[in-house]
């Protein structure tokens, strides 16, 4: 064939091309979602993908639940889960991280202490929910009052799903039986912080270990409820929960951050708490290996049993926080929100709806596969045990996140001793004081800058004399210093205004 005549058949073939697209009916447009979204369009086989990311070690059997929960979702509701835990220590960095930069995601663990709620919806990275939750997520909506959903109501949206479980925090402490006995101590006089103080110094003494768990991320006793604070949210502001002014503070300026501090530090010095934690699964790992005789969290009831399953000893749990306080940052302390960038906002919401009132999906999530992971020992009762041979600590899942992934009243006893603590934990929900700011929700878009200024400084001068390495009288006057030039003032009057205007309307 000669060169000009196979230029003549291309050049022909060109044209027919042209005429067949001219000819060829316009692209439907994309579909939107409830909100004017393009969302994006469902693969071949009709199954949309869900990812959801959550502050977690990765576990062996992470892909095996994963499938297992694949089986009942996917028929369901055509969505294909992805779980993507991430490690607890970068999980608030890499997420934070992730977002600014408009990376696509789905569903993502928001709190008040990881990956903030009210900075995600202050930068406009999480999608809102009010329209949608009625819709495709129902028995959700219904499980809790209007007033309860008004705490997660932030710039006048909703903008994650609460995790329904204990609300107020019950501050206290979880000491080993073993040591309890060998060293002669109760609880039972045990009323404050420093009420452990010789038992810990007998431990240390007896056992050569450092008595008090802690991780690399710091230990500090200052816990807001305990001292009779509530949360409001960004780092650095309070407000006393009994306080009828609503009066908002620098929460470093106060009293009872300085008692904390230097109570923090008097053990650090003493050897209680190591100098240098080790990273959280380490730190697990030391506990099982009786390298700490205690830890002190929110001993909600039948947490004796939870941390017995955890770390493998015996425990007694005493809460020395009075009065149990219920606020806005209780009430939202774990939630799912779901990504501004998800393509399939609606599917994403039909998973937490699952997570939430599916009691086999949420025990899957929660506790792993039946005859596997766990094994039933009441089923009556809903008790599970591990099978033969299987320990909490040698289980290839267990990811003790029931708090994290959904309402945590649906969730299996671990043991018989435990039946009950659903009931007495709603109790307390029940009857915990109200705190004078419960339902306010700070709009933190006026004072952005300022927050993220005070922060910066709140994580270099502040978080060392919150966790005990610096003494605060030494510290505190440059601290103050920095932070009020970083706009702390600033911060404090437009919550202050707000707070006002709140109380003004209700």
């Amino acid at each position: 064939m000669s060169k000009q005549r196979l230029l003549l058949l291309l050049n022909l073939f060109l044209v027919l091309a042209l005429l067949m697209a001219a000819c060829a009916p316009a692209a439907a447009p994309a579909p939107t979602t409830g909100s004017g979204q393009t969302a994006s369009t469902a693969p071949a086989d009709g199954v949309v993908t869900i990812k959801y990311q959550f502050p977690r070690s990765p576990q062996e059997d992470f892909p095996v639940v994963q499938d297992a929960l694949n089986e009942m979702i996917t028929s369901r509701i055509g969505v294909r889960l992805v779980l993507e835990p991430i490690d607890p220590g970068v999980y608030n960095d890499k997420m934070q991280l992730a977002l600014a930069s408009g990376e696509e995601c789905d569903i993502i663990f928001t709190a008040p202490w990881t990956n903030s709620y009210l900075t995600n919806v202050a930068n406009g990275v999480l999608y809102p929910l009010d329209d949608l939750l009625p819709v495709h997520a129902p028995g959700l909506w219904a499980s809790m009052p209007p007033s309860t959903w008004e705490a997660a109501r932030a710039g006048g949206h909703i903008y994650a799903v609460i995790n329904q479980q204990i609300f107020p925090k019950p501050w206290g402490v979880n000491v080993r039986k073993d040591l309890l006995e060998k060293y002669n101590f109760s609880l039972d006089n045990v009323e404050k912080w420093e009420d452990m103080e010789p038992f810990l110094a007998a431990v240390r003494d007896g056992e050569g270990i450092n008595p008090v768990y802690a991780t690399e991320l710091g230990a500090s006793l200052f816990r807001q409820a305990y001292y009779g604070f509530a949360e409001l949210g960004p780092v650095g502001i309070t407000v006393r929960a009994a306080d009828e002014s609503r009066t908002i503070l620098s929460m470093f300026e106060t009293p009872e951050f300085k008692e904390a501090a230097d109570l923090t530090k008097k053990w650090v010095d003493e050897g209680y708490f190591p100098l240098e934690g080790p990273p959280a699964d380490a730190a697990d790992a030391m506990f099982r290996a009786g390298q700490f005789a205690m830890n002190y969290h929110v001993e909600k009831p039948g947490n004796d049993i939870e941390n017995q399953n955890r770390y493998g000893w015996e425990f007694v749990s005493k809460n020395l926080t009075d009065p149990l306080i219920i606020d806005t940052g209780a009430v939202t302390a774990t939630m799912n929100g779901i990504c501004a960038t998800s393509k399939n906002p609606e599917k994403a919401l039909e998973v937490l709806e699952l997570f939430n009132t599916d009691i086999e999906i949420y025990n899957t999530l929660s506790r792993g596969i039946q005859g596997r992971h766990w094994v039933w020992v009441d089923e009556e009762k809903k008790v599970m045990g591990y099978p033969e041979g299987i320990t909490g600590s040698t289980s290839p899942y267990n990811p003790n996140a029931d708090w994290m992934f959904g309402n945590q009243f649906n969730a299996y006893y671990r043991d018989a001793r435990q039946v009950g603590a659903w009931e007495k934990t709603k109790e307390m929900n029940d009857t915990a004081f109200p705190a004078t700011v419960l339902g306010f929700s700070i709009d933190t878009s006026p004072i952005n800058t300022e927050l993220a200024q005070v922060k910066a400084v709140w994580d270099e001068y502040v978080v060392p004399i919150q966790n005990g390495f610096i003494a605060y009288d030494d510290a505190a006057p440059a601290a103050i210093e920095r932070l009020n030039a970083a706009g702390m003032q600033t911060v404090l009057a437009e919550v202050q205004r707000q707070v006002d205007e709140w109380a003004a309307n209700r």
